[in-house]
């Protein structure tokens, strides 16, 4: 035996337990390694590509060093299911959803994302929520060879009029004037 392979202690792993399906697995095995036992799941990739033939082949397999497989088999035997306040149940899904909170408005167009979020930072300055949306470097018109404004500034309804009297206030006027195309019906 050279020196090269006796720094290789390769120890074997022994199969503790076996999924149908992976997430099962890595579950478990973080179950046993916050108990400080290195685990590893096995066949995992198998599962992922053969789907349903992995079963054939005994599962998603969970293993662990011999000397940890009596304790790592105790403490898989005494977990705990995960708690239903985190599963979906039928009930949920025949639930109506929530209504969906009031759409934003455009309050400003530029053509680089610097300068919608220089307006966005304006406009929180002065204690109204916004965001940038459509963030990207200007395309360019084929037409005008012009760039075209697609890094909007949004926000809440009943703040629209303030924030646009704040843009208009700085010279803002560029960053409306493509608003003035048809988006002012948002408000």
């Amino acid at each position: 035996m050279s020196d090269s392979e006796s720094e290789l202690d390769l120890e074997r792993l022994v199969t503790i337990e076996s999924f149908s399906s992976p997430w099962q697995a890595q579950l478990a095995r973080a179950c046993l390694e916050s108990e400080g036992i290195h685990a590893v799941v096995a066949d995992e990739h198998f599962y992922r590509l053969y789907g349903a033939l992995s079963g054939t082949l005994g599962g998603v397999k969970l293993q662990v060093r011999s000397e940890e497989a009596q304790r790592a088999s105790e403490l898989l035997r005494n977990r705990q299911p995960i708690p239903e306040i985190y599963l979906v149940t039928a009930d949920d899904l025949r639930s109506v959803p929530p209504p969906e909170p009031a759409s934003l408005v455009t309050v400003g167009r530029y053509p680089t994302p610097w300068e919608a979020h220089l307006a966005r930072t304006l406009l929180e300055s002065e204690g109204i929520e916004a965001c940038v949306t459509e963030e990207r470097l200007p395309p360019v018109s084929l037409l005008t060879n012009t760039p075209l404004a697609l890094n909007r500034v949004e926000v809440h309804p009943q703040d629209a009029e303030r924030a646009l009297a704040l843009l208009a206030a700085v010279g803002g006027e560029e960053g409306l004037a493509d608003m003035e195309d048809g988006e002012e019906g948002e408000m």
